[in-house]
């Protein structure tokens, strides 16, 4: 021990124990006298104190790496010794047991990576496509179902119906999906997903009553509460903390182009007998795409961190090495899962990290929904119909504003991670809350009458709706699911991810189906202010709450 470190001052016996216990788990290091030498010879340059070189700190890495693999091995074994019955997904559903041999001889270059890191998050956003089409096609429907067609004529209760079983079927959806990830992996949810909408699309296609178009909104509602929880809590644990939330963007923006689908097919089918029926079987044309993808393709892989939670290392790290990552160490991630992942709502409250992630992320997607957007979304034709505009020019209006968003939900997407999540949501509420006021503004007579003609009143509002698209599609739009998937600890991600979404749904739900209501017991110029009053209390909260999670890596 004398002839390694360097005499010291006097010390208690337990000192110098640890260092010969610290010393006996790394190699040798060259001592000052032949430091030089070794240096000159290895053309490595010494370290400042002459004690330790590069060799020993690859030693130490290699040997950290070992333990790590060791205790995970270990963990791994007491897991499935404990658990002889563990659930394994099907072969059909297993996208990285085909390739991990030959990804761990042949590595992919990074750009070979990125693509392939694309390819997989443009994939899994075809869900979130089918969501905007799902959500949207009610939007010109309505429109057209409530003028008189097979299905008789709606109520007011019955039109409200029609439009919150979605978002109700989007409870019970987000609840389910816990039974489905944690056990099967996140493809096999994602195929779930893909035959909900593919059913609903059949169901309300071939309606002959209003009941069969609520049931077909309800199972596709089912599928919209899977897709919402698990697309981007799949991108982030694909991507690197450095992208993630470009990437994770991505999600809500495939959600606005599915929006904007279902508008531009709703102008093309205005002249088409029984056109409302094509509206919502287009949600269908996604899905089955990326059903194909998951059936028959490796474009879409597992989650290589469910794979490493579930002992799976190897595939995990074929999966990161396909992605681009071959540094992460997976070993390290399967370790940070000191218990199995749980899908229990109640892990949720056991420890104060989780207790306010869940009140961070739930907060979130309240006031994604209390803001108002999706009475925007789904009553927008109707709102600019019952201010003057043409039933087809109401429709064309609302896709151009999709349009924008979708320019605007762009450049979110590929300066979130340069901004910040923090300052674009605080941002973007102070111009929903601007929105909102304009929008109140051209539905009250009393105001328009007097500083503008009647005619104006309308333009006003279209411009109100635009600014509103505009600012959610780069605040409450992404954050809110980028944030999720983000807040929560690994071990209760999943659970986590699934109850804050429900929020989201619950608001949904709770915010469609009384606008109408509302409106004829309030006026509209009532509605708009309430939303007003809602984003304003939304900006005061959000300031004080909404941590920054940019660049921080999942495992943090």
């Amino acid at each position: 021990v004398r002839s390694l470190v360097p005499p010291e001052p006097a010390s208690s016996s337990r000192m110098v124990m640890m260092k010969v216990t610290s010393l006996a788990c790394r190699a040798p290091a060259p001592s000052r006298r032949r430091s030089r030498a070794h240096a000159t010879s290895s053309n490595v340059a010494p370290s400042r104190n002459g004690r330790v070189g590069l060799n020993a700190r690859t030693h130490r890495e290699e040997s950290r790496r070992a333990r790590y693999a060791h205790d995970c091995d270990a963990r791994c074994a007491s897991t499935h010794s404990s658990s002889p019955t563990t659930r394994r997904p099907s072969s059909a559903l297993r996208a990285s047991s085909s390739f991990t041999a030959r990804l761990f001889n042949d590595p992919p270059t990074p750009a070979a990576g990125a693509r392939a890191l694309y390819v997989a998050t443009l994939s899994v956003c075809l869900a979130m496509l089918s969501v905007g089409c799902a959500c949207g096609a009610i939007a010109g429907a309505l429109v057209y179902i409530e003028s008189g067609t097979v299905l008789g004529t709606l109520t007011t209760t019955m039109k409200g119906a029609v439009v919150a079983a979605l978002p109700l079927g989007a409870m019970f959806g987000c609840a389910a999906t816990p039974g489905l990830n944690e056990p099967f992996g996140r493809r096999f949810a994602l195929g779930c997903c893909d035959v909900g909408f593919i059913v609903s699309a059949a169901l309300m296609a071939s309606a002959s009553a209003i009941e069969q178009v609520v049931l077909g909104r309800f199972v596709a509602g089912l599928a919209v509460g899977i897709a919402t929880s698990m697309c981007t809590m799949y991108i982030s644990e694909c991507a690197p903390a450095k992208t993630r939330g470009k990437h994770s963007g991505l999600a809500p923006l495939s959600v606005t182009v599915g929006l904007l689908g279902s508008f531009v097919l709703s102008l093309f089918a205005t002249n088409v007998v029984d056109g409302w029926r094509y509206m919502f079987a287009f949600a269908a044309v996604p899905a089955l795409v990326q059903l194909g993808i998951i059936l028959k393709t490796n474009a879409l892989p597992e989650s290589p961190r469910w794979l490493a939670e579930n002992c799976r290392v190897g595939e995990a790290k074929a999966v990161f090495n396909s992605l681009g990552q071959p540094d992460v160490d997976v070993h390290v991630i399967a370790l940070n899962a000191t218990t199995k992942p749980t899908s229990k709502i109640l892990s949720l409250f056991k420890d104060a990290k989780t207790r306010n992630a869940l009140g961070v992320a739930s907060l979130m997607n309240f006031f994604q929904q209390a803001c108002g957007i999706n009475v925007v979304i789904y009553y927008a034709p109707k709102i600019l119909s019952d201010l003057g505009f043409d039933r087809s020019h109401a429709i064309a209006l609302t896709a151009c504003v999709s349009v924008v968003q979708i320019i605007a939900g762009t450049w979110l997407s590929r300066s979130i991670d340069a901004i910040g999540r923090r300052p674009l949501a605080l941002g973007g509420i102070g111009a929903i809350s601007f929105a909102l006021a304009l929008l109140t503004l051209s539905v009250t007579p009393s105001v328009y009458l007097h500083f503008m003609s009647a005619t104006a009143a309308p333009w006003l509002a279209v411009a109100a709706i635009l600014v509103f698209r505009i600012a959610f599609s780069v605040s409450l739009g992404p954050v809110p699911y980028i944030v999720t998937s983000e807040v929560f600890p690994q071990k209760v991600r999943n659970v986590g991810v699934s109850a804050a979404t429900a929020v989201q749904w619950i608001m949904n739900a709770l915010v469609t189906f009384t606008f109408l209501r509302i409106r004829e017991i309030w006026s509209a110029q009532g509605v708009w202010m309430l939303y007003f009053i809602v984003s304003v209390f939304a900006l005061t909260v959000v300031y004080k709450v909404l941590p920054e999670t940019t660049g921080k890596p999942l495992e943090a």
